[in-house]
């Protein structure tokens, strides 16, 4: 019994969790900033409270609580108001806005 939960352990450690975090390993957070300073600061400011009515304050970390992929999805995409970045941002500098973003928190 133990060395099945062994086992099983070893699986979730070398297989599921990488495959949950690449987003996170592969992010350059120095870059992201540069590009969120380039693209995202006119509205959401550098501090990331948002600079106009309605939108996240990514200090709160509301909009923050969401996995890499969907938050991803919302930077490339667009949501309400905020345009879509797709074919603008490459998709690394969309993982690494997501990774600076999280820096608010």
């Amino acid at each position: 019994m133990r060395r099945k939960l062994v086992s099983l352990f070893r699986i979730i450690v070398l297989v599921v969790i990488p495959c949950v975090s690449q987003t996170i390993f592969a992010s350059d957070v120095f870059n992201g900033k540069e590009v969120f300073m380039r693209h995202c600061v006119a509205c959401h400011g550098s501090s990331g409270e948002g600079s106009m009515p309605g939108l996240p304050n990514f200090k709160e970390g509301k909009t923050l609580f969401k996995n890499d992929s969907e938050l991803m999805a919302i930077i490339r995409d667009g949501r309400g108001i905020m345009p879509s970045f797709n074919g603008l941002i490459k998709d690394d500098d969309i993982r690494d806005v997501a990774a600076y973003l999280r820096t608010f928190l």
